[in-house]
């Protein structure tokens, strides 16, 4: 085997360096990534600890350690996929500076979650949360971050414009996270059937409609 220049041995030395820095996932976390998967393959009816145990390759008593039940187990696995995500798209978000932009980003998102399967991870929590009030009051509180995404991005869309006075920015803000909500899970339902193209197109419309109507303020 040839010997390896000085450059090459260099970047071996880097590449392993950096390879065993890399933080290895903790136990709970190994569990809580297998909980959403197995929410995402076989729904809330059948996540169970040994679906959940078999999808993570470990032996489920380690679900009740870590975490004293599957309920509280999908609970924190849940809000930490929120938190995940919403801390991405806030980061999105910082880009906004029109209504337009804001639509644009919500188009992303759109083709984004249906790949990542998070919406499928939603709508099976909240089927389980229709008869368990801590369930349903983790996705309250998970709902109530996106919202805060939404309100910040409307804010920024419509800073300097006479609209920003007009528009409650909170209930703007409770509304079209609802309807995105509403527009992901008619797509997820079926595909081929899903109108959420049109849909941001005509939202796309809209918003240069207003932006006609009520232009930035100079100064």
């Amino acid at each position: 085997m040839a010997a390896l220049t000085p450059a090459a041995a260099d970047s071996d030395k880097r590449y392993a360096a950096a390879t065993m820095a890399e933080p290895k996932p903790s136990t709970k976390d190994r569990i809580m990534d297998a909980a959403i998967e197995t929410l995402k393959a076989d729904g809330i009816t059948g996540t169970s600890a040994r679906a959940i145990a078999g999808r993570g390759d470990f032996n489920q008593a380690l679900i009740f350690y870590h975490f004293g039940s599957v309920n509280n187990l999908l609970i924190q696995a849940a809000l930490r996929n929120s938190k995940s995500q919403v801390e991405r798209y806030g980061r999105e978000a910082q880009g906004i500076s029109s209504l337009a932009d804001l639509v644009g980003l919500a188009r992303r998102l759109h083709g984004d979650d249906l790949q990542e399967g998070s919406v499928a991870v939603v709508t099976q929590m909240m089927a389980g949360a229709a008869n368990d009030p801590d369930m349903a009051e983790a996705m309250l509180d998970a709902f109530q971050r996106w919202i805060q995404v939404v309100e910040d991005g409307l804010g920024d869309a419509l800073e300097g414009s006479p609209l920003a006075a007009m528009l409650p920015k909170r209930e703007a803000a409770y509304a079209i996270s609802a309807m995105f909500l509403g527009i992901q899970l008619m797509t997820r339902l079926d595909p081929d059937r899903s109108e959420a193209d049109s849909l941001f197109d005509m939202m796309d419309n809209m918003a240069s409609m207003f932006e006609g109507l009520f232009p930035a303020l100079d100064g």
